[in-house]
């Protein structure tokens, strides 16, 4: 939407429909946490970028689609009919089909339920965390340093399925992170697949944990709305695109961020930076396809990972295989999160 706000496409009405007014950044994640910045800080309000874009701004869920058709149904049960349709609705959080998703367990996917869900769980006495990802070793270091700076001394658990934390690290650098967050407090418990959770607790195969809330961080997982209305996904069910951003069999429909994948490459997690890339190619791509033939192909790389951010001005970046802590790193992150904030 900025680059329509600068750059408007003549005779072309353009609908955005989001369920909710407001979207996170979640490179932003750790600095709320840490109150580092507000809530207004670290979101855009998507109607009045809609607006400044010339954009309809419309809150609502799309249910399914019909390709053939090319109609759209939303959670409201309103039909809208489209010539094109672009699709960045990000992905969930895999296990919840099994987990009891109860008034104690909370999410932060779809990310506008961030903020409410780190409100909810951040001063529970005995609080727990299960995943083994980025996203899930910043949220729990970030909420120790909190809880410490507060005085706030209860147990903060962190439970993966697997023995390396952060698949995307090299197994020194995981290793310099269990150290970290063990010396944080944290406790640990690496390779342990939950059985089940009844009530408030946690079966794991040796032992049993109480929780008076917990965070579900797992890994991403597919939207069901690309199988339900069958289009091109891959095999974990995220949609198919071309270089080009589009579906092959259906090239007026165009996929971008986490919910999209290109054939042959593995889902990863986007950032602000891929968010930008892949935007200034869908913008071109998008209006080649509505009339001037032009377009550009995306690269598809995976981005390079930012320095981890742990809470209390320390972060953990790797370089050539080698692991460096402390404020250096942090400070890298911070200038990372400033570049952001002023697009």
């Amino acid at each position: 939407m900025k680059r329509l706000e600068r750059e408007p496409m003549d005779d072309v009405e353009i609908t955005l429909v989001s369920p909710s007014k407001y979207q996170y950044y979640p490179e932003l994640f750790s600095g709320y946490i840490e109150d580092r910045y507000t809530k207004e800080e670290i979101r855009v309000d998507l109607e009045r970028a809609a607006k400044e874009a010339g954009v309809i701004w419309k809150k609502g869920a799309i249910l399914s689609i019909d390709p053939v058709q090319k109609l759209a149904l939303t959670a409201g049960g309103e039909i809208l009919d489209f010539d094109l349709l672009s699709i960045d609705i990000g992905s969930m959080t895999s296990g919840t089909d099994k987990t009891p998703l109860t008034e104690d367990i909370y999410t932060i996917k779809p990310n506008y339920q961030f903020t409410a869900s780190i409100d909810a769980i951040r001063l529970a006495d005995n609080l727990v965390i299960t995943g083994a990802n980025r996203a899930a070793v910043e949220i729990g270091s970030s909420l120790q340093s909190w809880r410490m700076q507060n005085g706030l001394h209860n147990s903060l658990t962190l439970i993966s399925p697997n023995k390396l934390l952060s698949d995307k690290m090299t197994p020194n650098a995981s290793a310099k992170i269990v150290q970290l967050l063990t010396e944080k407090g944290i406790e640990l418990h690496l390779g342990s697949e939950i059985q089940a959770i009844r009530e408030n607790k946690i079966l794991l195969p040796q032992q049993e944990i109480h929780f008076d809330k917990m965070l579900w961080a797992q890994d991403p997982k597919a939207p069901d709305l690309f199988k339900l209305s069958k289009l091109p996904v891959d095999h974990n069910g995220f949609l198919l695109i071309e270089n080009t951003l589009q579906v092959k069999k259906y090239p007026f429909i165009f996929g971008t961020g986490e919910c999209a994948v290109m054939e042959g490459m593995r889902p990863y997690s986007h950032s602000f930076y891929t968010s930008i890339k892949q935007g200034n190619v869908l913008y071109t791509n998008i209006k080649g396809f509505l009339g001037t033939g032009e377009g550009e192909l995306y690269t598809g790389h995976i981005p390079k990972l930012s320095p981890l951010e742990l809470g209390r001005y320390h972060g953990l970046a790797v370089f050539n295989n080698r692991t460096f802590h402390g404020k250096i790193p942090w400070l890298l992150r911070q200038l990372e999160n400033k570049r952001l904030l002023k697009n």
